[in-house]
């Protein structure tokens, strides 16, 4: 091949190569929810699996995305008390709808005595993909 075929054949593919990413740019700033589609808690407070000398007064969610969380609560593990829901009261507007939005989230908890709970949770990311999820702390007598 010539200097000048090699040349056209570069600028093809270049050509081809730069269209290709204008493209999937388009999709991400066209499709937003194509890029929320894999929205997942990052940490939270207390950790997964936590052993605590106090029981927390709040649990801080820090997700991946921003997120809207729909439903919240605790379940407690300990033996004697095994099955007992505590629901964790959740911001809401006049409408009744979550305000609990945001990529960190913070809930205030009630009073908890030492035991073992379950954290369940549920949240909508923008895209409207939906999270469910749990974890658990233990809060030492």
């Amino acid at each position: 091949m010539t200097a000048p075929a090699l040349s056209r054949q570069s600028d093809r593919r270049s050509g081809s190569l730069l269209r290709q990413r204008l493209q999937a740019l388009l999709l991400v700033l066209l499709l937003p929810g194509v890029t929320a589609a894999h929205v997942g808690l990052a940490t939270t407070v207390p950790d997964h699996d936590a052993v605590l000398e106090r029981a927390p007064t709040r649990l801080v969610f820090d997700f991946m995305a921003e997120v809207t969380i729909t439903n919240a609560r605790l379940e407690i593990m300990s033996e004697e008390r095994r099955g007992e829901r505590i629901d964790i009261r959740l911001p809401r507007n006049s409408i009744g709808q979550s305000t609990a939005f945001g990529q960190t989230i913070t809930l205030e908890l009630p009073a908890l005595a030492p035991g073992t709970y379950q954290v369940l949770y549920q949240a909508v990311a923008l895209g409207g993909d939906i999270l469910i999820d749990d974890f658990s702390f233990t809060v030492q007598p």
